[in-house]
């Protein structure tokens, strides 16, 4: 169409048409002008409703969130922790190369600076495992260790660790006959210290069947072999002060140790140590007799109460415990998902806007992979509990 088609055409437009046009956004102006109040109260009613006197972070989260909340198909609590994958292959190297030291230095023995080394070593166990040691002891015990680790290493390194796989060996073997027993050895006590002791203290001790070899009633440790194993070794290490390679963990043992520690945490609260260290009945028969029908913290309810605080305060400590060895296991295996096991440890703790950030930041940095699924349905939960604790 020409430029003069077209002015014709508009010319020939009528009047009434173009007047209607007019009035209806003239009218469209003034409705705008006139119903601010009514606008903003529409708004109020709309989405940004939800938002009024939220904190800055907690909206930052939702906003950051929203793309992901779109795409999960449902919201999932998180129930399990991500625990690291050992290499079990790499794992029985480990074990084979410290049963093959181990039996090198029974046929062939040791120098007499290394046999030095371990009877110092053995010495300092017997320290640490008297609970009325002294200070003084104990660093007198541990400067006799250090005086002979110079002289032992100079006739190599692998001497030394054939010594320590051995006495590795005889560590195993009596926390086995423990085990079976009940009894502890004085060869335990020098291996490893005040070993049984932990194990009461954190619950990774739990009672078996009775000793098949007389003696105390059995017992079944919670660790396995491979535990049991990196556990020695790092004590091992920190006594004579030999972190270096080869002297080493490798990094699938600190993986195995670091599943078992995050699955078992120090300090935990369980029945079972309470049964080893005092049964409740004879905990019962110390207290004062209270009287029948007398209100107060011996009543059975305040007991009831008392109870709750104390495996809640237990928890909150196991979970703190937990976020202090997924920050250590994360610095040493960069494959760990930190951000996904501290958003399960945050949630667990009741800091469900902690945990949402930490979710997402796990998104973020892994958009693809074996957790996306998990890590965005928790991001919904934690969402969806921090926003109820608002409103």
């Amino acid at each position: 169409m020409s430029r003069a088609e077209s002015v014709a055409v508009k010319r020939r437009e009528p009047r009434s048409a173009r007047s209607s046009r007019s009035r209806a956004v003239a009218s469209s102006a003034a409705s705008s002008a006139a119903s601010p109040r009514a606008e903003g109260a529409a708004e109020r009613r709309g989405w940004k409703r939800h938002l009024e006197g939220w904190e800055p972070g907690l909206v930052a989260i939702f906003i950051a969130g929203s793309a992901a909340i779109l795409a999960v198909p449902r919201s999932v609590e998180p129930a399990e922790l991500p625990l690291p994958l050992a290499d079990a292959q790499a794992l029985a190297r480990a074990r084979d190369a410290d049963i093959a030291r181990a039996g090198e230095a029974e046929q062939l023995g040791l120098d007499a600076e290394v046999r030095e080394l371990g009877s110092a070593i053995r010495a300092f166990g017997v320290v640490d495992a008297d609970a009325d040691h002294t200070e003084a002891e104990l660093l007198a015990a541990r400067k006799r260790v250090l005086e002979a680790v110079g002289p032992a290493l100079a006739q190599g390194d692998e001497a030394v660790l054939r010594l320590r796989a051995y006495q590795m060996s005889s560590f195993v073997r009596e926390v086995r006959r423990f085990e079976a027993t009940g009894e502890e050895s004085d060869e335990l006590r020098e291996l490893g210290g005040n070993f049984i002791g932990l194990l009461r203290r954190n619950t990774w001790l739990r009672r078996g069947e009775a000793g098949l070899r007389g003696g105390g009633e059995a017992r079944r440790i919670a660790m396995d072999g491979a535990v049991l194993g990196v556990l020695f070794k790092k004590r091992w290490g920190a006594i004579v002060g030999l972190q270096r390679a080869p002297f080493g963990v490798a990094l699938d043992e600190e993986r195995a140790l670091f599943k078992f520690l995050l699955s078992h945490p120090l300090g935990g609260g369980g029945r079972s140590a309470q049964d080893l260290a005092a049964p409740p009945a004879a905990e019962a028969a110390e207290r004062p007799e209270q009287q029948a029908g007398e209100p107060g913290p011996r009543s059975p309810a305040a007991a009831l109460r008392a109870a709750a605080l104390r495996a809640a305060e237990a928890q909150r400590a196991e979970e703190h415990y937990r976020l202090k060895k997924i920050d250590e296991l994360a610095a040493l295996d960069p494959e760990y998902p930190r951000h996904l096991a501290r958003g399960v440890t945050l949630y667990r703790l009741g800091k469900f806007v902690q945990s949402a950030e930490a979710f997402r930041s796990h998104l973020e940095q892994h958009p693809d992979g074996a957790y996306t699924l998990r890590a965005q349905n928790h991001l919904r939960a934690a969402l969806e509990r921090a926003s109820e604790e608002t409103f």
